[in-house]
């Protein structure tokens, strides 16, 4: 007991220490002193600077490259891609121009017609793999290791569409999902703002598991509406 305790605590306190390193290069980078394209700081020197560890550090800057503030260029060094939230540089250019409300319809339309087929269609080795994906989406937050979170909270959708069967459904979910992504990151990223809806994501897997069709389009729903 003891030890679950501890290590509950542990998880806590590693989340506040990734949400704290966020805030903080958040305002160093955006306070004017870097331009767009500019080379930012080595990773030892921000290491330095901050006092933070190397995994800490590099879980920060993988949020802030999926939500297209830098840019990894190997062997050469991190750059500054935008010095805002809203760059859409990252992505093909209909997906660039697309607004964001756009997506939240084209998702709203597809979550809730992948989610009634799934509750229909799903097999124990479609249940198997959500759930995976769920406890790893919910063990990744917990921890602050925010874009393996991000990569697993989109797996798991995608695991539901895949429960479908309909395979042209299931294409169109992929197509949508790097700007998912984006708009996830952003999201963490506004630390203050970003809700958690685990709970949501855990009785939207318990109604597909039981086949409950209106519980499963309902959760779905409430997930969509915290944006």
């Amino acid at each position: 007991m003891n030890f679950e305790d501890n290590r509950s605590l542990s998880k806590v306190q590693k989340r506040k220490l990734v949400d704290e390193v966020l805030e903080q290069l958040k305002q160093y980078l955006f306070s004017g002193k870097f331009q767009v394209d500019d080379k930012i700081p080595t990773e030892s020197k921000l290491m330095e600077e901050l006092g933070v560890g190397r995994s800490t550090l590099r879980e920060v800057i993988k949020i802030l490259v999926y939500a297209g503030v830098l840019e990894v260029r190997q062997g050469d060094g991190t750059y500054l891609r935008s010095n805002h939230l809203s760059s859409k540089s990252n992505f093909e250019q209909k997906m660039n121009e697309a607004k964001i409300e756009d997506i939240y319809e084209v998702r709203r339309m597809l979550d809730l017609e992948v989610v009634r087929l799934a509750v229909q269609r799903r097999t124990n080795e479609d249940l198997f793999e959500m759930k995976g994906y769920l406890d790893k989406r919910n063990r990744e937050l917990q921890e602050g290791n925010y874009s393996e979170y991000i990569d697993a909270d989109i797996q798991f959708h995608l695991a539901i569409a895949k429960a479908s069967k309909n395979a042209v459904l299931f294409e169109l979910y992929q197509t949508i999902t790097p700007k998912l992504r984006n708009i996830l990151s952003e999201l963490i990223l506004k630390t203050h703002d970003y809700r958690d809806n685990t709970n949501i994501h855990i009785l939207l897997y318990d109604s597909i598991l039981n086949q409950n069709v209106i519980d499963a389009i309902k959760y779905a729903g409430e997930n969509l509406e915290l944006k």
